[in-house]
């Protein structure tokens, strides 16, 4: 490990400036986004200049900027992708070939959404509407997801999804929010 871009972007001294596959978190630079400066945080505090640790290149080995795309594990063996889904730091992001772990990173997500954490906590970002601020002497309300960022637990059946994601423009080589866990252009298969 030899430095930090951002939530999602990381220094490796064998292969430079690396791109977490699977997984985006709020950006910090240009226009800043709300969380982006808690993801950035997060995965400074967690990565640590020096440490050791296991990577994976993608099917896809670099993206179009020339970073690396990788898999990235602690020394623990926790996969750090999933984890920053896992806390709330990021969203899936799955761009075919590199979907090896997509599904691992939608659940991970769905499970930090439903226990309000991180992105979906009741902690407001100035002009945010879609994270609320808890009422005082009462629980925080659940948020609802951020625009265009749906899972198949949002849906009640595998149609009412099929017709929001071709609604969006969805298809196999534009997965929205994520929803086709496979490419294959048919989302939420589990849904009934």
């Amino acid at each position: 490990m030899s430095g930090i871009a951002d939530g999602d972007t990381i220094h490796l001294r064998e292969l430079g400036t690396v791109r977490l596959i699977g997984v985006d978190t709020p950006e910090v630079y240009g226009a800043a986004e709300c969380y982006g400066r808690e993801a950035s945080r997060f995965t400074k505090r967690t990565l640590k200049i020096g440490m050791h640790v296991k990577y994976r290149l993608g099917v896809e080995q670099r993206d179009r900027y020339g970073r690396a795309l990788a898999y990235v594990w602690l020394p623990d063996g926790r996969m750090f992708n999933g984890l920053l889904a896992r806390r709330g730091y990021a969203v899936p992001l799955t761009i075919q070939p590199n979907s090896d772990y997509a599904e691992l990173f939608v659940a991970a997500a769905r499970k930090a959404r439903h226990a309000h954490e991180g992105l979906w906590s009741s902690r407001t970002c100035a002009g945010d509407a879609d994270l609320p601020a808890a009422d005082e002497g009462h629980p925080p309300a659940k948020p609802s997801p951020p625009p265009g960022d749906r899972d198949c637990s949002d849906f009640k059946t595998q149609a009412d999804a099929q017709r929001y994601f071709d609604s969006k423009g969805g298809g196999r080589h534009n997965n929205v929010d994520n929803l086709d866990a496979n490419g294959d252009g048919r989302v939420c298969e589990s849904l009934p």
